[in-house]
């Protein structure tokens, strides 16, 4: 076992060597403050330290299952995950895809069902990468409209003069001066939508609870991570509206490293209690036969 995890490291260096023998500018960018907080990318590096973390909390599950290497579709899949690779675009926001996908592939034909978990967390991280930039493709009005019409009707109600044109949003300044602001699909936040989702599912891995009964905290955490981007929406104009376009944008770049964190400590509070409750009630009426 000691010489396949050291071989696979090897594998795992020289295949890494080979994908950024090119790119190693853009790995410095992309671990950079610049792209990782001026730039929204965030939250796939988030996503991605949660799983290497449980990663580290499920070691000795993985170490169990890494000797179980006799079925070949492991050896069919980690090699189609190698080759995969390869046509993953050289970007910078892929790049830990790319090297992701051979890392896995490598452990699928070396650790056989050793690499189910690793294979869970690749596509909660990935679900990150690739659900917002779907969204960007094929739905982006309609995303935006989602909450575009809802934060126009919550703005008025607090009696912040926001009217809309399709996607755009004006109010008036101070100065009484006109702030136009287009509202994209990624504006509506399908990022941080990503982020809950990937989330939820780490947590169902850590602490299970039965999809009949996770299925409503699900819908619940969905509800509320669109409601918080539709409260950003809504506190971005009234900054405009009341300070100016300066404090417009320190709002839209601040306002998304607030609330979403909020948001999810709540439904992180809601979910273990949840939790609590069903392990409770399960201890005293266990499965009868």
């Amino acid at each position: 076992m000691k010489k396949r995890l050291i071989t696979y490291f090897l594998l795992s260096g020289l295949t890494s060597a080979l994908h950024l023998q090119d790119n190693f500018a853009q790995l410095s960018n992309a671990i950079s403050y610049d792209y990782i907080i001026g730039q929204h990318n965030a939250a796939p590096w988030g996503v991605l330290t949660l799983c290497v973390i449980w990663i580290i909390l499920k070691r000795k599950e993985i170490a169990a299952k890494m000797d179980r290497n006799n079925n070949p579709l492991f050896f069919i899949a980690g090699a189609s995950f190698i080759l995969l690779a390869f046509y993953v675009p050289h970007n910078i926001d892929y790049m830990v895809v790319k090297l992701s996908l051979t890392w896995l592939g490598l452990f699928m034909i070396m650790f056989g069902q050793g690499a189910l978990v690793p294979f869970i967390l690749f596509n909660t991280y990935a679900f990150t990468i690739v659900f917002p930039l779907l969204v960007d493709k094929f739905a982006d009005t309609p995303y935006a409209m989602g909450s575009v019409i809802p934060a126009t009707w919550l703005a008025n109600l607090l009696d912040i003069p926001v009217s809309k044109s399709g996607q755009i949003l004006s109010f008036p300044d101070p100065s009484g001066e006109t702030i136009s602001v287009l509202v994209t699909g990624a504006c509506a936040g399908p990022a941080t939508m990503a982020v809950f989702i990937a989330i939820f599912t780490l947590m169902m891995l850590d602490v299970k609870i039965e999809w009949s009964r996770a299925l409503p905290l699900l819908i619940f955490g969905v509800a509320g991570t669109w409601l918080q981007n539709i409260v950003r929406i809504v506190i971005i104009a009234a900054s405009g509206h009341l300070a100016g376009e300066d404090v417009l944008w320190s709002a839209h770049f601040w306002t998304i490293y607030v609330l979403f964190p909020l948001w999810y400590l709540v439904f992180v509070s809601v979910y273990f209690l949840f939790a609590s409750k069903h392990s409770k009630w399960a201890m005293k009426h266990p499965p009868s036969g």
